[in-house]
């Protein structure tokens, strides 16, 4: 059986209870025991002392018989087990009950003064001096049985047992009612603990607890409602930028977010619909958003698959970004695999429509790679993420120029791909690119080369 807090509370006030219990029972029974032992000798000590009164006439006038009849009458008392007159001389003048203790008796010093002594058995004989005008003339003897002493501690003691064992019992009753009641409430935070800690940000502690425990409940209510929030916030938050993005500024504090960017070797890529301008002249918005949609979620499919980020949807056209924000040795390559697979997927996407007689839109590609600023850009109100340079800008022109269905990219780019990975690609023409005072040399790819070289030598995008 697993303990649980309210387990361990009652167990732990059981135990101090019944360590305390015992502790005053002890002092109590000890008390009592002294009191009972206290009484028992008073009362020896008075039955001797009486019989010593009442027998001064009888002994020093020899009346034998009403020496016996006293003797008697005392003896018939319950707690008396023995009474007895003995002379001076160790005379018994008269005797009723058990056996006499009879070399305590002949001891000189106990006929001539008070005191008790033990005897066999349970007895305690208690003996008294009878004197007259200074002149001991014998000594009452009186024995008391202490089994009846003994049967009353025994009577203390189980007493005391009965309130001990009650009271350890009520307090057992009282601890475990309270560590449920205390116990409840933390159990149901540990679960609520576990649950957040797994993900289930929904779960809610009840309400129904008074005191600390309801400011508690209330307490965790609201945090778990803020993280649930701070989660849907989060989800909604990655589907605008792209998770390494996200993950990147979600956990720093605004006066971190920093608008100066930092500069990054990346790749970037466009991706344009061709023909979109005829396309949605003749059809609703509503009916373009779906079908920009279904184009678009396959871009960002095949972006990420080859770790890449989509930077933004600009009307028909897509910006994807590859080696920054996550740093990528193989950002060319990834670039360039992610270039293909968008043309040969929306190629086949395509056939599938033109069976079904649907609307087709084709797809250019431009892509460039260098140096650019990456960053979060913008006014203190609204930021976003995206990188700027000439590979963006040069990127966006070799989109421009191509035509449907094909992929552009300039000199610089293949021969840093081409040292790794052959490409398939031949030169179309020399075009001018605002800030590059020499031209551009634009080429069209293909394809690999060899594309199961390709695919071991960096199977990120494979």
């Amino acid at each position: 059986m697993k303990w649980h807090f309210g387990h361990k509370l009652a167990l732990v006030m059981t135990a101090l209870v019944l360590i305390a219990s015992c502790i005053l029972g002890y002092s109590l029974v000890h008390r009592q025991f002294a009191l009972l032992e206290n009484q028992f000798a008073q009362t020896g000590t008075m039955l001797a002392s009486q019989l010593s009164a009442g027998s001064v006439e009888g002994v020093f006038t020899e009346d034998e018989l009403g020496l016996a009849s006293l003797v008697n009458s005392l003896n018939e008392n319950l707690s008396v087990a023995a009474a007895a007159l003995v002379s001076r001389d160790h005379e018994i003048l008269a005797h009723a009950g058990r056996d006499l203790p009879m070399h305590q008796i002949e001891s000189a010093e106990a006929s001539r003064t008070g005191g008790s002594v033990r005897g066999q058995g349970d007895i305690v004989w208690f003996h008294a001096p009878v004197v007259f005008q200074d002149v001991v003339g014998a000594t009452a003897w009186v024995g008391l049985d202490r089994s009846e002493l003994a049967a009353g501690k025994n009577r203390v003691v189980y007493s005391g047992g009965i309130v001990v064992a009650l009271l350890v019992l009520t307090i057992t009753l009282a601890a475990i009612r309270l560590g449920r009641s205390l116990g409840k409430p933390v159990n149901e935070m540990i679960q609520g603990a576990e649950a957040i800690s797994s993900g289930d940000y929904g779960f809610r502690m009840q309400e129904h607890y008074k005191g600390e425990f309801a400011a508690l409940a209330d307490a965790f209510n609201r945090m778990a409602a803020d993280l649930e929030q701070k989660l849907r916030v989060e989800r909604t938050f990655s589907r605008f930028v792209s998770n390494p993005v996200a993950a990147r500024y979600m956990d720093k504090e605004p006066s971190d977010l920093g608008r100066e960017g930092c500069r990054e070797e990346a790749s970037v890529l466009f991706a344009d619909l061709s023909g979109y301008t005829a396309f949605s002249e003749s059809r609703s918005p509503e009916e373009i958003a779906r079908i920009l949609n279904l184009y678009f979620a396959r871009f960002a499919e095949i972006c990420h698959s080859c770790n890449g980020n989509v930077d933004k949807y600009i009307g028909d056209c897509a910006m994807m970004v590859f080696g920054c924000p996550q740093p990528d040795k193989d950002h060319r390559y990834n670039a360039m695999t992610c270039a293909l697979q968008i043309q040969q997927r929306i190629a086949a996407f395509n056939e599938e429509r033109r069976r079904e007689n649907l609307p087709c839109l084709d797809v250019r590609v431009g892509i460039s790679s260098g140096i650019v600023l990456a960053g979060l850009f913008g006014s203190r109100d609204r930021l976003q993420y995206t990188v700027v340079g000439q590979p963006a800008n040069l990127a966006a022109r070799l989109c421009d120029l191509a035509d449907a269905g094909q992929i552009l990219i300039d000199r610089d780019f293949y021969q840093h791909v081409a040292a790794r990975f052959p490409v398939q690609a031949h030169t179309t023409r020399r075009i001018q690119v605002k800030g590059f005072s020499n031209g551009v040399e634009v080429m069209i790819v293909k394809g690999w080369m060899h594309r199961s070289d390709a695919e071991a030598a960096s199977p990120a995008c494979a």
